[in-house]
């Protein structure tokens, strides 16, 4: 294999950070208590999911290890290739990312799960998608108020009310009389 090229190296990062992830997410789900008088536990979806995050991880890697040679490399109007030196530093990575609107979504997540606790499921949907929105650009005042109420909404009356999940209070607001009613409870 000799070198790895940059590419492949920002995708056994990626790899290692969907791993880090899957295995946070494994360990939560093992917390799940497994017993239910259902034929699948409560705690069969989410360890699915983090098995697929850890195979699809690996996915990754097993196609940067496979593509880490230069056979799809550019071909110049000569009919040359192209060395990897001349395209690939400048054609792939995170030096033009938008790294805050990255650190912005991360923070939007942390913030939800803040205030998941603190005002309860609906509340805390409400506010993560006008938050998110904001991530992505948006400063509609309209859109930033209609889409993530009628999002809410629609997770709402989806989880609660179709799934049967329960909807726990939260610890500064208890808005699930309100909530209970999206949801037909």
């Amino acid at each position: 294999m000799g070198t790895l090229r940059y590419r492949t190296k920002i995708e056994f990062g990626v790899t290692a950070a969907v791993f880090v992830i899957a295995g946070f997410f494994a360990i939560l789900a093992w917390d799940i208590n497994p017993n239910s008088d259902e034929a699948i536990g409560p705690r069969f979806v989410p360890m699915f999911i983090a098995v697929s995050m850890l195979a699809l991880g690996a996915l990754i890697s097993f196609n940067a290890i496979r593509n880490n040679d230069n056979r799809n490399a550019p071909i110049a109007s000569d009919g040359d290739l192209i060395p990897a030196e001349a395209y690939e530093e400048d054609d792939f990575g995170f030096r033009d990312a938008d790294v805050s609107s990255v650190f912005w979504v991360i923070g939007c997540g942390i913030l939800y799960i803040v205030l998941f606790a603190a005002l309860g499921y609906f509340l805390s949907t409400l506010v993560g998608l006008a938050l998110i929105m904001m991530a992505f650009g948006n400063r509609n005042p309209v859109a930033l108020i209609a889409y993530p109420l009628g999002g809410a909404i629609v997770y709402q009356y989806i989880f609660m009310g179709l799934m049967g999940l329960h909807d726990p209070a939260g610890d500064l607001i208890d808005f699930t009389a309100i909530s209970g009613i999206i949801s037909g409870n």
